[in-house]
């Protein structure tokens, strides 16, 4: 992509944003796709993402090394600038594929597309450019997909890549808490094991024993998860068919999470991680703005209804035009929409 070109798109990075990125609103079908990214190359595509605006008007981020080791609340260091640099090539070169939407008989297909049209490096800046793909974007789209709310720092503390993939399929799954026989904060969901090895992008040939499987790429990475107080606490259950491992059911539980260095301090909290203190309430407030307006977009109707709903709850004496009880109302409807379509606030 020439120079001339760049200048006509729009570029995305912290500075544009007002703050350092703090979550992603990640589809729901991409936490629940089938790719082989690295740990690091998944933190970047996230971090990338986390800067795109909730339309996606503009698909082209960018942020330098220690940007990125910011947000997801990482060390600086040698050997991580290296691993950091790889990654970016890496993402270059991976696939994703992703779940279509049910025909008319109901049954789906797997897609594939690149991730990005665009990824690389500058020496000079230490910045590093991504440039999502238009086709990704568009098939998103398509899907008119749900979200959920991820945030940075809960995956920059996961080493592992099966510990993400299978962190970000459980928070995406997060919105039946509660629901359909779960009880309060406590949900589940369970994929066949040959799903399973898809979803996470184990090499062929790699961990070809059932058993040999489940300890590396689920039940190691499970306990990463629940050692790393992010929010949530998973316990594994096999499924059988005869004497066969067919499924793994994921018990999930929502946890108190972990603040600061846990190493050092041993403290939890139920407060999410804290702003930084350079950001500001306008931007903030700006940030949630964004989010609002892409509900509205994604659910129009949906929207319309249930704000003339709260609309009509709020008290007969303060006036229609009253601005306090239009704001009451919208945040009502917007707050809804996150609770039927699952996603995390």
């Amino acid at each position: 992509m020439s120079k001339k070109q760049r200048t006509l798109e729009a570029v995305n990075t912290p500075e544009t944003l007002g703050v350092t990125p703090r979550y992603v609103l990640q589809p729901n079908a991409i936490s629940r796709s089938a790719h082989g990214l690295s740990a690091t190359a998944k933190k970047l595509t996230a971090m990338a993402m986390a800067l795109l605006p909730p339309d996606l008007s503009s698909l082209t981020a960018a942020f330098t090394f220690t940007e990125f080791c910011k947000a997801l609340g990482m060390p600086i260091g040698g050997e991580s600038y290296k691993i950091f640099r790889i990654a970016v090539d890496e993402c270059m070169k991976c696939v994703i594929t992703l779940e279509t939407a049910p025909d008319k008989r109901g049954k789906k297909a797997w897609k594939k597309f690149t991730w990005f049209t665009m990824a690389e490096f500058d020496e000079k800046t230490g910045q590093a450019m991504m440039k999502f793909s238009t086709e990704l974007a568009d098939f998103l789209k398509e899907l008119k997909t749900v979200y959920s709310k991820l945030y940075l720092q809960d995956i920059g503390r996961l080493q592992g890549r099966y510990a993400i993939r299978i962190f970000e399929m459980a928070i995406s799954y997060a919105f039946l808490q509660g629901k359909q026989g779960n009880v309060t904060e406590k949900w589940y969901f369970q994929e066949e094991i040959e799903r399973l090895r898809f979803m996470l992008g184990v090499p062929a040939g790699t961990y070809k024993e059932t058993h040999l499987f489940r300890q590396k790429a689920i039940d190691g990475p499970v306990r990463e998860i629940n050692i790393a107080g992010i929010g949530v606490k998973i316990t594994t259950e096999g499924v059988k068919q005869g004497r066969k491992l067919h499924s793994m059911r994921f018990n999930c539980e929502k946890t108190a999470r972990m603040v600061g260095d846990k190493r050092r301090q041993g403290k939890k909290t139920r407060a999410t991680v804290e702003l930084p203190k350079t950001s500001s309430k306008q931007t903030i407030d700006a940030r949630e703005d964004k989010e609002n307006q892409h509900l509205r977009e994604l659910y129009p109707a949906e929207f319309a209804e249930l704000y003339q709903a709260e609309l009509a709850k709020t008290p007969r004496f303060m006036p229609l035009e009253s601005d306090l009880r239009r704001r009451a109302a919208e945040a009502s409807a917007f707050e809804s929409l996150r609770v039927k379509y699952g996603i995390m606030k």
